[in-house]
C-alpha cells in the first residue's frame, strides 16, 4: 500500500461536494464519486459551492458571479425568535438537491460560478455593529462583482443591505421590492428606527431611492398598523394586497412589480420574507399567517422575478426550528434555485453571460 493512501487531505472524504466534480459533465448527472449529495453533509455550504471569502480581490479572481451569504441575525426581530437559523437550514436544504435544473437546462453552480462566503459576523445586542458588519460584507460582495443572493436573519436585514446597494449605485438610482405577509412600514416601533418592521420606510430614506421604483406585494390579516399603511398612502409607493394578488394572479403582478423597480434605475433590492408563504406551505417562519402564497405560487414567483433579475435577492425570517418536517428550508432553497434557474435561463437566451 502507498505510503500516502491514507493521507490527510484539507477537504474531509465525508464532503465530496458538487464543486470537487471537476469533469465537464459532472454537475449535470449522477455523481461519480461515492460520498457526495445524499451520503454524508461534511462540510455543507449552499450548493455544494467553494467557500470564498467575502472580499471583492477574492470574489474576482474565483469569477464569482453570485455570492450566497448567511446573516444569522436575530435582534431586530419583535415577533418569536428563531431566524438565526435561517441560513444554515438553507445550507442544508440545498444538500438535498442538485445544481443542475432540467427545467432551464442549465447548471447553476457553473452557469454562475456560485460560491458561498459564510456567514456575516454579529454582535450580540449591538444593533448598529451588527447592521455596519452587513453593510461591509454586501459591499465588498457588489464591488466583487456579483450578484448576491442573502439569507437572513429577521427582517431588519435589508436596511444596511438596501444601503450598500444605495451607495453601490450612488451616481444612479435603485428600486426595491418587498413581499411579504406584513407592510413593515413602520417609522419606528416604539422609538426603535431600526426593527425588522421597519425595511420599507428606511429604504425611503436612501438619497436615490424614489418611491415610484418602491412596490410592496403580499400583505394580509392583522399584523398591519394604521400608520404602517398610511407610509404607502401618503408616499404613493404602489402596494399589491393578497387580495388584489389573488384576483389577478401571480405571474402578473410579479412582472408589474420588478418593471416598476427597474424603471430607470440602475440596480434592484429585492426582499422576500417567507411569511408571505401561506402558513400550510411555510410553518417555519416568525409570523406565519394563513391566506398566502401557495407552493405553486411560490415557483411561479420565482421563475417571474428570474426573468428580470436583481443585484441582491434577499430571503427572510425563515425559521427552520419551527418545521420538524423540513418543507420550509426546502421551500425557501427552491425559491432561490429557481430564481437563479430563471435568469440564467434568460441570459442565456439573450446571448449574455452573467
Amino acid at each position: 500500500m502507498s505510503d500516502t493512501a491514507h493521507f490527510w487531505q484539507h477537504v474531509p472524504h465525508q464532503h465530496r461536494g458538487p464543486h470537487q466534480h471537476e469533469g465537464a459533465d459532472d454537475h449535470i448527472y449522477s455523481p461519480k464519486l461515492h460520498n457526495g449529495t445524499f451520503k454524508a453533509q461534511g462540510i455543507a455550504t449552499f450548493m455544494g459551492a467553494p467557500y470564498c471569502p467575502p472580499d471583492r480581490d477574492a470574489i474576482r479572481a474565483m469569477g464569482a458571479k453570485v455570492c450566497f451569504i448567511g446573516v444569522p441575525w436575530d435582534q431586530g426581530q419583535v415577533v418569536r425568535a428563531g431566524t438565526s437559523q435561517g441560513a444554515a437550514g438553507i445550507r442544508e436544504a440545498s444538500t438535498q438537491y442538485f445544481p443542475y435544473m432540467f427545467e432551464y437546462d442549465v447548471d447553476l453552480l457553473t452557469f454562475f460560478r456560485v460560491v458561498d462566503c459564510g456567514d456575516i459576523p454579529i454582535v450580540p445586542g449591538n444593533n448598529d455593529k451588527s447592521h455596519a458588519y452587513i453593510y461591509h460584507y454586501l459591499t465588498e460582495c457588489l464591488h466583487g462583482g456579483a450578484k448576491v443572493v442573502l439569507c437572513g436573519g429577521d427582517h431588519s436585514v435589508p436596511i444596511p443591505g438596501a444601503r450598500a446597494l444605495s451607495d453601490f449605485h450612488k451616481s444612479g438610482r435603485i428600486g426595491y421590492l418587498h413581499v411579504d405577509c406584513h407592510l413593515d412600514a413602520a417609522p419606528d416601533w416604539a422609538g426603535n428606527a431600526f426593527t425588522n418592521c421597519s425595511g420599507p420606510s428606511r429604504a425611503l430614506d436612501l438619497p436615490n431611492c424614489n418611491a415610484r421604483n418602491m412596490v410592496h406585494m403580499g400583505s394580509r390579516n392583522g399584523l398591519n398598523p394604521k400608520d404602517w399603511h398610511d407610509f404607502f398612502v401618503d408616499n404613493e409607493v404602489r402596494l399589491i394586497p393578497m387580495q388584489e394578488l389573488v384576483a389577478r394572479g401571480v405571474v402578473e403582478c410579479t412582472r408589474e412589480i420588478f418593471t416598476r423597480a427597474w424603471d430607470g434605475t440602475d440596480g434592484v433590492y429585492f426582499s422576500w420574507d417567507t411569511d408571505s408563504i401561506d402558513s400550510s406551505c411555510m410553518p417555519g417562519t416568525t409570523a406565519p399567517e394563513c391566506f398566502g402564497l401557495k407552493g405553486r405560487e411560490i415557483i411561479q414567483l420565482a421563475r417571474a422575478a428570474g426573468t428580470f433579475g436583481a443585484d441582491i435577492m434577499e430571503v427572510s425570517e425563515l425559521c427552520p426550528k419551527f418545521d420538524v418536517s423540513h418543507i420550509s428550508i426546502k421551500t425557501a432553497a427552491l425559491m432561490i434555485y429557481h430564481f437563479l434557474g430563471s435568469r440564467a435561463k434568460t441570459l442565456r437566451d439573450r446571448g449574455q453571460q452573467p
